[in-house]
């Protein structure tokens, strides 16, 4: 059997840069203003991170830049006060060669790695719970799809180097690229139903809608769009 024992929880490694206002979520910024989107910023890594927590096959870990290191390098408006996420220093490079580099820190301490982004505020519990569960029934690898062709999560219980290299980030295909990569290296895959991220101002509005139906979704995020009036 592949279970995975609660006392060995599975490292889910959310890649975050402490939000600077003009430069946290730019598109979002150009419809509700560079102090709003890096305040919605800090409020989506904020219910990513808690969530996580509230799962306890999960251990949320933060994976930054040199400038997210230090201790005060987020406010309590982005990660939960008194939390002690560890920190990983992602690498230079691009996407895929950070991504890369934090599964292979991860895998060295455990079976499986889940890393996230932190712009798909509003997942459902299951939607984790899932990643779990296809990789205790054998899954080696795991693929949240989002609709603009990219996907919010990636969980491996394998890296070998150069999975993610020169796969086309940001684009209409990564998804499907990097689907056919993990099955040209002999991976098992299990792809989930899909999610969306809030990059546009038409995001947004979906995930109001989604939050004055379900609050506890996130949280933190309702608090920030209230306070923002928006």
């Amino acid at each position: 059997s592949r279970e995975m024992a609660a006392d060995m929880a599975v490292p889910f490694v959310v890649f975050a840069k402490p939000p600077v206002p003009g430069k946290a979520k730019t598109r979002l910024a150009a419809k509700i203003g560079p102090e709003a989107a890096c305040r919605l910023a800090e409020a989506f890594l904020f219910d990513t991170l808690t969530s996580a927590s509230q799962c306890q096959q999960l251990a949320p870990v933060l994976s930054t830049t040199e400038d997210g290191m230090p201790q005060g390098a987020f406010s309590a408006d982005a990660i939960p006060p008194g939390s002690a996420f560890p920190r990983w220093l992602q690498p230079d490079g691009d996407l895929g060669a950070r991504i890369e580099a934090m599964f292979i820190t991860g895998l060295e301490q455990s079976r499986a790695v889940i890393c996230s982004g932190a712009d798909s505020p509003g997942r459902h519990p299951d939607r984790l719970r899932e990643v779990i569960e296809a990789l205790e029934s054998g899954a080696d690898a795991v693929l949240g799809p989002t609709e603009d062709g990219g996907y919010d999560l990636v969980a491996l219980t394998r890296c070998e180097v150069g999975l993610f290299a020169e796969l086309p980030w940001s684009q209409p295909t990564t998804f499907e690229a990097t689907k056919a990569r993990f099955e040209e290296r002999g991976l098992q895959v299990h792809v989930l139903g899909f999610w969306w991220d809030v990059d546009e101002g038409e995001d947004l509005e979906r995930l109001k809608q989604l939050l004055s139906e379900d609050v506890a979704r996130a949280p933190a995020t309702a608090r920030a769009l209230q306070a923002l009036g928006l």
